[in-house]
């Protein structure tokens, strides 16, 4: 197994999302693949109130021990998220490949996740693109 540990987020809370079964796709994808060791974090274990804390998340210094626990969790991965701007301004790397899935030809019913054949090339290069920037930034995060 390689030493690249990256991390797929599950971000809806909602009852009844569709998320958790885009999220088990996705990480089945990935665990097809042997150039990183992939780990799904859903925000729901971690029931974090919405800008709870008085200190920017960029500083560390939490007070609460649900940020704490959530902080634990994440600190090991580098996340990457759609809002490619907001990235950029926070200085994160982020690729280009995105997965993007639709309730109109996705979904059984708009709730049972099918997902085209079409998804899994689209899956094989954000891998591919996601563990290359990994690898590369490794050093530097250390």
């Amino acid at each position: 197994m390689s030493d690249l540990k990256l991390a797929i987020i599950l971000g809806s809370t909602r009852p009844g999302r569709n998320g958790e079964a885009v999220a088990n796709w996705v990480l089945a994808k990935a665990k097809e693949r042997a150039n990183a060791d992939y780990e799904l974090i859903d925000l729901l274990d971690y029931p974090l109130p919405h800008l709870d804390e008085a200190v920017p998340a960029s500083r560390g210094a939490y007070a609460g021990e649900h940020t704490k626990a959530w902080s634990a969790e994440i600190k090991e991965f580098r996340a990457i998220e759609h809002l490619r701007a907001i990235s950029s301004e926070l200085q994160l790397a982020h690729v280009r490949q995105q997965l993007s899935f639709s309730l109109l030809t996705d979904f059984e019913n708009f709730s049972v996740f099918k997902p085209s054949a079409i998804h899994d090339s689209a899956a094989s290069v954000l891998f591919g693109q996601l563990e290359s920037w990994a690898g590369a930034l490794k050093s530097v995060r250390s």
